[in-house]
Protein backbone atom coordinates (compact mmCIF):
# COMPACT_ATOMS: atom_id res chain seq x y z
CA UNK A 1 0.00 0.00 0.00
CA UNK A 2 1.04 3.57 -0.59
CA UNK A 3 1.77 5.82 2.38
CA UNK A 4 -1.34 7.93 1.78
CA UNK A 5 -3.54 4.84 2.13
CA UNK A 6 -1.76 3.77 5.32
CA UNK A 7 -2.08 7.24 6.82
CA UNK A 8 -5.72 7.77 5.80
CA UNK A 9 -6.76 4.42 7.25
CA UNK A 10 -4.85 4.92 10.51
CA UNK A 11 -6.12 8.46 11.03
CA UNK A 12 -9.69 7.45 10.20
CA UNK A 13 -9.58 4.50 12.59
CA UNK A 14 -7.90 6.58 15.32
CA UNK A 15 -10.65 9.18 14.99
CA UNK A 16 -13.29 6.45 15.13
CA UNK A 17 -11.70 5.18 18.35
CA UNK A 18 -11.81 8.74 19.73
CA UNK A 19 -8.08 8.94 20.35
CA UNK A 20 -7.02 12.43 21.42
CA UNK A 21 -5.37 14.63 18.75
CA UNK A 22 -1.86 13.61 19.89
CA UNK A 23 -2.86 9.97 19.47
CA UNK A 24 -4.29 10.64 16.01
CA UNK A 25 -1.05 12.38 14.98
CA UNK A 26 1.00 9.49 16.39
CA UNK A 27 -1.20 6.98 14.52
CA UNK A 28 -0.45 8.90 11.32
CA UNK A 29 3.29 8.56 12.03
CA UNK A 30 2.97 4.93 13.14
CA UNK A 31 1.10 4.14 9.93
CA UNK A 32 4.29 4.61 7.90
CA UNK A 33 6.84 3.71 10.56
CA UNK A 34 7.40 0.10 9.39
CA UNK A 35 8.41 1.36 5.93
CA UNK A 36 10.49 4.21 7.38
CA UNK A 37 12.40 1.74 9.55
CA UNK A 38 13.07 -0.45 6.50
CA UNK A 39 14.35 2.59 4.60
CA UNK A 40 16.62 3.62 7.48
CA UNK A 41 18.05 0.12 7.81
CA UNK A 42 18.66 -0.02 4.06
CA UNK A 43 20.33 3.41 4.27
CA UNK A 44 23.22 1.82 6.14
CA UNK A 45 24.45 0.23 2.88
CA UNK A 46 27.44 2.10 1.38
CA UNK A 47 26.09 2.76 -2.16
CA UNK A 48 22.71 3.79 -3.59
CA UNK A 49 22.50 0.53 -5.54
CA UNK A 50 23.40 -1.37 -2.38
CA UNK A 51 20.73 0.50 -0.43
CA UNK A 52 18.07 -0.49 -2.95
CA UNK A 53 19.19 -4.13 -2.83
CA UNK A 54 19.11 -4.13 0.97
CA UNK A 55 15.68 -2.47 0.99
CA UNK A 56 14.28 -5.01 -1.46
CA UNK A 57 15.66 -7.83 0.69
CA UNK A 58 14.39 -6.57 4.07
CA UNK A 59 11.15 -4.79 3.14
CA UNK A 60 8.12 -6.34 4.77
CA UNK A 61 10.31 -8.41 7.01
CA UNK A 62 10.77 -7.99 10.77
CA UNK A 63 9.41 -4.43 10.86
CA UNK A 64 6.14 -5.67 9.37
CA UNK A 65 5.51 -8.35 12.00
CA UNK A 66 2.29 -7.57 13.88
CA UNK A 67 3.72 -8.70 17.22
CA UNK A 68 5.97 -5.64 17.70
CA UNK A 69 3.12 -3.23 17.07
CA UNK A 70 0.64 -5.18 19.17
CA UNK A 71 3.14 -5.25 22.06
CA UNK A 72 3.65 -1.47 21.81
CA UNK A 73 -0.10 -0.87 21.70
CA UNK A 74 -0.81 -3.15 24.67
CA UNK A 75 2.13 -1.80 26.68
CA UNK A 76 0.78 1.71 26.23
CA UNK A 77 -2.60 0.59 27.54
CA UNK A 78 -1.19 -1.35 30.50
CA UNK A 79 1.43 1.13 31.71
CA UNK A 80 0.42 4.01 33.92
CA UNK A 81 1.47 6.87 31.69
CA UNK A 82 0.66 10.57 31.67
CA UNK A 83 -2.06 11.44 29.10
CA UNK A 84 0.27 12.74 26.39
CA UNK A 85 2.64 9.76 26.52
CA UNK A 86 -0.31 7.38 26.64
CA UNK A 87 -1.84 9.00 23.55
CA UNK A 88 1.44 8.95 21.61
CA UNK A 89 2.38 5.35 22.40
CA UNK A 90 -1.16 4.12 21.79
CA UNK A 91 -1.27 5.98 18.48
CA UNK A 92 2.13 4.68 17.34
CA UNK A 93 1.21 1.09 18.17
CA UNK A 94 -2.19 1.44 16.56
CA UNK A 95 -0.68 3.04 13.44
CA UNK A 96 1.83 0.20 13.11
CA UNK A 97 -0.94 -2.38 13.51
CA UNK A 98 -3.02 -0.69 10.84
CA UNK A 99 0.01 -0.64 8.50
CA UNK A 100 0.52 -4.38 8.91
CA UNK A 101 -3.21 -5.07 8.50
CA UNK A 102 -3.31 -3.11 5.23
CA UNK A 103 -0.18 -4.81 3.90
CA UNK A 104 -1.95 -8.13 4.51
CA UNK A 105 -4.30 -7.12 1.68
CA UNK A 106 -1.47 -7.08 -0.88
CA UNK A 107 0.00 -10.10 -2.72
CA UNK A 108 3.34 -9.90 -0.87
CA UNK A 109 1.62 -9.98 2.51
CA UNK A 110 3.35 -9.83 5.90
CA UNK A 111 5.51 -12.26 7.89
CA UNK A 112 3.98 -14.62 10.42
CA UNK A 113 7.30 -14.73 12.33
CA UNK A 114 9.51 -11.71 13.01
CA UNK A 115 12.81 -12.84 11.49
CA UNK A 116 11.68 -15.27 8.81
CA UNK A 117 10.78 -14.62 5.18
CA UNK A 118 9.17 -18.05 4.74
CA UNK A 119 5.77 -17.98 6.44
CA UNK A 120 3.71 -15.06 5.12
CA UNK A 121 0.05 -14.13 5.28
CA UNK A 122 -1.71 -12.40 2.39
CA UNK A 123 -5.34 -11.88 1.43
CA UNK A 124 -4.26 -10.82 -2.11
CA UNK A 125 -7.09 -8.31 -2.47
CA UNK A 126 -5.20 -5.45 -4.13
CA UNK A 127 -1.70 -4.66 -5.32
CA UNK A 128 0.19 -1.55 -4.20
CA UNK A 129 -0.68 1.41 -6.41
CA UNK A 130 -3.47 -0.45 -8.21
CA UNK A 131 -6.96 0.79 -8.97
CA UNK A 132 -8.13 -1.49 -6.17
CA UNK A 133 -5.97 0.34 -3.66
CA UNK A 134 -7.27 3.73 -4.78
CA UNK A 135 -10.87 2.48 -4.57
CA UNK A 136 -10.10 1.28 -1.05
CA UNK A 137 -8.58 4.68 -0.19
CA UNK A 138 -11.65 6.46 -1.59
CA UNK A 139 -13.92 4.25 0.51
CA UNK A 140 -11.89 5.07 3.63
CA UNK A 141 -12.08 8.81 3.00
CA UNK A 142 -15.82 8.68 2.31
CA UNK A 143 -16.51 6.53 5.36
CA UNK A 144 -14.50 8.82 7.64
CA UNK A 145 -16.27 11.87 6.27
CA UNK A 146 -19.71 10.23 6.49
CA UNK A 147 -19.31 8.85 10.02
CA UNK A 148 -16.92 11.39 11.50
CA UNK A 149 -17.71 14.65 9.68
CA UNK A 150 -19.11 16.43 12.73
CA UNK A 151 -16.34 15.07 14.97
CA UNK A 152 -13.71 16.21 12.46
CA UNK A 153 -15.12 19.73 12.54
CA UNK A 154 -15.05 19.63 16.35
CA UNK A 155 -11.43 18.38 16.28
CA UNK A 156 -10.32 21.16 13.94
CA UNK A 157 -11.99 23.75 16.19
CA UNK A 158 -10.38 22.20 19.27
CA UNK A 159 -6.94 22.27 17.65
CA UNK A 160 -7.52 25.90 16.71
CA UNK A 161 -7.98 26.67 20.39
CA UNK A 162 -4.75 24.92 21.40
CA UNK A 163 -6.28 21.67 22.68
CA UNK A 164 -3.82 18.96 21.62
CA UNK A 165 -4.58 16.19 24.16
Amino acid sequence: MKWITHQAAAVGAALALHLPPAGVAAACVGAVLPDVLDQRLAGLAPTPRGRQKVFNRIHRGATHWFGWWLALFLAALMLRLPPLELAVLTGLGFGGLSHVALDMLTPQGVPLQPFSRKGRFSLKLCATGSVGEYCFLSAIVLAVWFFMGRDLLHLVRRLGHGGFF
